[in-house]
This record gives C-alpha cells, sequence and structure tokens, in this order.
C-alpha cells in the first residue's frame, strides 16, 4: 500500500484541529446557502423592486440574513480551499487554477442584495428609494461581483476535474461539483425554488465528500 501527500512533498500531516475545521466548514457554507433558500421559498429568486416589496411587507422574515451572509462568506472561504486541498493532491496545476478561481464564490455574498435591501429598509428607505439603492449598488465596478460568481462556478468544473483526473477523493465527489456548477445557472433562471435546492444539494454532496477525504486522509490518499 502507496500513499501521497496532499502536497506532493514528505511533510507532516496538517494538524488535527485545522483540518476538522475546514472539513467542517466545507459542510457547513452549502448547507447554509440551502437553509437561506428554504427559509424564503418564495422570494429566493427575486430581484430588484419585487424583493424591495417582499422585504417591506415583512422585514423581520429577512432579519436572519443580516447574519447568515457574514457568517456564510467567512464559511466560503475556508470551505473552498478544503475542497482545494484534496483536489490539488494529484493534479496540482487543473487544482490550483480551479482553487483561484473558485474563491469567486465568496465575493457575491459579501454583497447580497437581501442584505442591502432588508438595512435599507429598516433604516426607513421606502421602496422606491430602496429600488434606486440596489439599481445604483449593481452598475459600474460593483457589477462585477455578480459575474464572479460566473468565474467562481468555472473553478467548482475544475476542481472536480482535478479530482477525476487524479482521483484523489471518490469519483462521485468529482462528478457531483461539476454537475452542481453546470447546473446552477439553469436551476436559478427556471424559478423552481426546487430546481434551484436541489442543485445545491448536489454541491453540498460534493463538498462533503471532500470534506470527508480531507478528515479521514490527513496526509494522503491510499
Amino acid at each position: 500500500m502507496s500513499t501521497r501527500t496532499l502536497d506532493h512533498a514528505p511533510s507532516r500531516p496538517p494538524a488535527a484541529l485545522p483540518r476538522y475545521a475546514m472539513a467542517a466548514c466545507a459542510v457547513l457554507a452549502p448547507a447554509l446557502t440551502i437553509a437561506g433558500l428554504l427559509a424564503h421559498t418564495d422570494t429566493a429568486w427575486l430581484e430588484g423592486r419585487e424583493l424591495v416589496e417582499a422585504i417591506a411587507a415583512d422585514p423581520g422574515a429577512f432579519t436572519a440574513d443580516t447574519w447568515l451572509g457574514p457568517i456564510a462568506t467567512l464559511l466560503w472561504v475556508p470551505a473552498i480551499l478544503a475542497v482545494g486541498r484534496v483536489a490539488r493532491a494529484r493534479a496540482g496545476g487543473i487544482g490550483l487554477i480551479g482553487l483561484i478561481l473558485a474563491f469567486a464564490l465568496a465575493l457575491p455574498l459579501a454583497a447580497e442584495q437581501n442584505q442591502l435591501a432588508y438595512l435599507a429598509v429598516r433604516g426607513g428607505l421606502d421602496v422606491d428609494a430602496t429600488t434606486a439603492l440596489l439599481d445604483a449598488a449593481g452598475t459600474g465596478a460593483a457589477a462585477l461581483f455578480g459575474w464572479s460568481f460566473l468565474v467562481g462556478l468555472l473553478g467548482l468544473v475544475l476542481l472536480g476535474a482535478a479530482i477525476l483526473r487524479g482521483r484523489s477523493a471518490p469519483w462521485w465527489t468529482g462528478v457531483t461539483l461539476i454537475v452542481a456548477a453546470v447546473g446552477m445557472v439553469p436551476s436559478w433562471q427556471s424559478g423552481s425554488i426546487i430546481a434551484i435546492v436541489a442543485t445545491w444539494t448536489i454541491l453540498l454532496i460534493g463538498f462533503a465528500g471532500c470534506a470527508a477525504t480531507l478528515a479521514t486522509h490527513p496526509g494522503a490518499r491510499e
């Protein structure tokens, strides 16, 4: 039986606590996203004025979003690092490029329209003013945050390909990452909460596979 380190070098395995923390984040990050979607099944895909009107009608229903967004952003960074560490184990080049691109997934979470609209409504702005604020926030350089999500999806495809090529995790881990990334935009455009949650659940399965690999094989794959 032979082993190979995740960094292609005979270094010591990472300490248990950081390793388990990264693995936990890889599960919690997509899980919290799914929880947020299920909490707003009627408004998950709303944008602009429709979103503002929904928040203005019941601001209390969106209070948790002000906490969920920042927490999710913090969790996505170590989550992507965990997936990237596994993907780079035996396909370093593709894995590294995928890791760099996948970090873009965390950027839109820092500028969520839901959070901005909620804070504006709670601050006393009416629907028209809040809608204008969202429109202004989505133009110019800020618009790059939205496009960065697509870059992040490309990163997931490359991470999945790296896992399949190097077999550093079970084959279904790489497949689920690719399938989820490819299906993310179509599911969102469908307007079906079932399709959206299903896509994120597939991504959760892929991340969980990487988390299990990292947790059970701290420095090597058999």
